[in-house]
Protein backbone atom coordinates (compact mmCIF):
# COMPACT_ATOMS: atom_id res chain seq x y z
CA UNK A 1 0.00 0.00 0.00
CA UNK A 2 1.36 3.41 -0.89
CA UNK A 3 1.77 6.25 1.60
CA UNK A 4 -1.12 8.18 0.04
CA UNK A 5 -3.69 5.53 0.93
CA UNK A 6 -2.92 4.02 4.32
CA UNK A 7 -4.43 5.25 7.56
CA UNK A 8 -1.78 7.10 9.56
CA UNK A 9 -3.26 6.05 12.90
CA UNK A 10 -3.47 2.43 11.75
CA UNK A 11 0.14 2.45 10.56
CA UNK A 12 1.35 3.98 13.83
CA UNK A 13 -0.60 1.41 15.86
CA UNK A 14 0.87 -1.42 13.79
CA UNK A 15 4.41 -0.08 14.25
CA UNK A 16 3.74 0.37 17.96
CA UNK A 17 2.65 -3.27 18.30
CA UNK A 18 5.76 -4.45 16.44
CA UNK A 19 8.15 -2.35 18.53
CA UNK A 20 6.35 -3.22 21.77
CA UNK A 21 6.68 -6.91 20.92
CA UNK A 22 10.42 -6.53 20.32
CA UNK A 23 10.95 -4.64 23.58
CA UNK A 24 8.68 -7.03 25.53
CA UNK A 25 10.85 -9.91 24.29
CA UNK A 26 13.94 -8.18 25.63
CA UNK A 27 12.31 -7.82 29.07
CA UNK A 28 11.11 -11.46 29.27
CA UNK A 29 14.01 -12.41 31.53
CA UNK A 30 12.95 -9.76 34.03
CA UNK A 31 9.33 -10.96 33.88
CA UNK A 32 8.04 -7.48 33.05
CA UNK A 33 6.48 -5.90 29.99
CA UNK A 34 7.72 -2.73 28.31
CA UNK A 35 5.03 -0.60 30.01
CA UNK A 36 5.91 -2.04 33.42
CA UNK A 37 9.63 -1.56 32.85
CA UNK A 38 8.94 2.00 31.72
CA UNK A 39 6.99 2.75 34.87
CA UNK A 40 9.72 1.27 37.05
CA UNK A 41 12.34 3.40 35.30
CA UNK A 42 10.24 6.60 35.52
CA UNK A 43 9.46 6.09 39.21
CA UNK A 44 13.13 5.31 39.89
CA UNK A 45 14.11 8.58 38.19
CA UNK A 46 11.36 10.62 39.91
CA UNK A 47 10.66 9.09 43.32
CA UNK A 48 7.49 10.48 44.88
CA UNK A 49 5.90 11.40 41.54
CA UNK A 50 2.12 11.46 41.77
CA UNK A 51 0.14 8.89 39.84
CA UNK A 52 -1.87 11.60 38.03
CA UNK A 53 1.29 13.44 36.98
CA UNK A 54 2.91 10.26 35.68
CA UNK A 55 -0.23 9.30 33.76
CA UNK A 56 -0.35 12.73 32.12
CA UNK A 57 3.36 12.67 31.34
CA UNK A 58 3.09 9.28 29.62
CA UNK A 59 -0.41 9.77 28.12
CA UNK A 60 -1.74 6.71 29.96
CA UNK A 61 -5.42 6.44 30.88
CA UNK A 62 -6.24 6.26 34.57
CA UNK A 63 -7.57 2.68 34.40
CA UNK A 64 -4.48 1.43 32.56
CA UNK A 65 -2.19 3.18 35.01
CA UNK A 66 -4.06 1.67 37.97
CA UNK A 67 -3.74 -1.86 36.55
CA UNK A 68 -0.01 -1.53 35.95
CA UNK A 69 0.68 0.03 39.36
CA UNK A 70 -1.33 -2.66 41.14
CA UNK A 71 0.74 -5.30 39.37
CA UNK A 72 3.99 -3.57 40.39
CA UNK A 73 2.69 -3.48 43.96
CA UNK A 74 1.68 -7.15 43.96
CA UNK A 75 5.17 -8.08 42.76
CA UNK A 76 6.69 -6.15 45.67
CA UNK A 77 8.34 -3.46 43.52
CA UNK A 78 6.19 -0.52 44.60
CA UNK A 79 5.44 0.66 48.16
CA UNK A 80 1.95 0.26 49.54
CA UNK A 81 1.06 3.89 50.24
CA UNK A 82 0.34 5.31 46.78
CA UNK A 83 -1.33 8.40 48.25
CA UNK A 84 2.11 9.64 49.40
CA UNK A 85 3.42 9.43 45.83
CA UNK A 86 5.03 6.58 43.95
CA UNK A 87 8.12 5.03 45.50
CA UNK A 88 9.92 1.82 44.63
CA UNK A 89 10.87 -0.77 47.19
CA UNK A 90 14.51 -1.87 47.32
CA UNK A 91 13.59 -4.84 45.12
CA UNK A 92 11.84 -2.42 42.76
CA UNK A 93 14.92 -0.21 42.53
CA UNK A 94 17.08 -3.23 41.67
CA UNK A 95 14.53 -4.30 39.04
CA UNK A 96 14.40 -0.76 37.59
CA UNK A 97 18.21 -0.67 37.27
CA UNK A 98 18.26 -4.02 35.46
CA UNK A 99 15.42 -2.88 33.18
CA UNK A 100 17.29 0.34 32.40
CA UNK A 101 20.38 -1.64 31.38
CA UNK A 102 18.28 -3.82 29.04
CA UNK A 103 16.41 -0.82 27.64
CA UNK A 104 19.60 1.15 27.03
CA UNK A 105 21.23 -1.71 25.08
CA UNK A 106 18.09 -2.43 23.05
CA UNK A 107 17.45 1.24 22.34
CA UNK A 108 21.00 1.61 21.02
CA UNK A 109 20.53 -1.47 18.81
CA UNK A 110 17.21 -0.13 17.49
CA UNK A 111 18.78 3.25 16.69
CA UNK A 112 21.57 1.49 14.77
CA UNK A 113 19.11 -0.79 12.94
CA UNK A 114 16.75 2.04 11.99
CA UNK A 115 19.50 4.50 11.12
CA UNK A 116 19.82 8.21 11.84
CA UNK A 117 17.39 9.27 9.10
CA UNK A 118 14.52 7.17 10.51
CA UNK A 119 15.27 8.26 14.08
CA UNK A 120 15.32 11.91 13.00
CA UNK A 121 12.06 11.36 11.13
CA UNK A 122 10.49 9.87 14.23
CA UNK A 123 11.68 12.83 16.27
CA UNK A 124 10.22 15.24 13.72
CA UNK A 125 6.92 13.35 13.60
CA UNK A 126 6.72 13.32 17.40
CA UNK A 127 7.37 17.05 17.56
CA UNK A 128 4.62 17.74 15.03
CA UNK A 129 2.10 15.53 16.83
CA UNK A 130 2.89 17.10 20.20
CA UNK A 131 2.57 20.58 18.67
CA UNK A 132 -0.75 19.54 17.14
CA UNK A 133 -2.23 18.41 20.47
CA UNK A 134 -0.71 21.18 22.61
CA UNK A 135 -3.28 23.88 21.65
CA UNK A 136 -6.17 21.52 22.43
CA UNK A 137 -4.67 20.68 25.84
CA UNK A 138 -4.07 24.36 26.59
CA UNK A 139 -7.65 25.21 25.66
CA UNK A 140 -8.99 22.32 27.75
CA UNK A 141 -7.09 23.37 30.89
CA UNK A 142 -8.17 27.01 30.58
CA UNK A 143 -11.86 26.07 30.37
CA UNK A 144 -11.83 23.76 33.39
Amino acid sequence: MDAENYCIAGRLRMLSRIMTSLYNGAFNGEEVTLPQAGLLMYIFAKPGIRQVELAQLLYIEKSGMNRELQLLQRNGWLTDNLKQGLFLTEEGRVKAKRCHKIWKALNLTMREQLGPEAVSGLDALSGQVFAFIAPAETQQTTTE
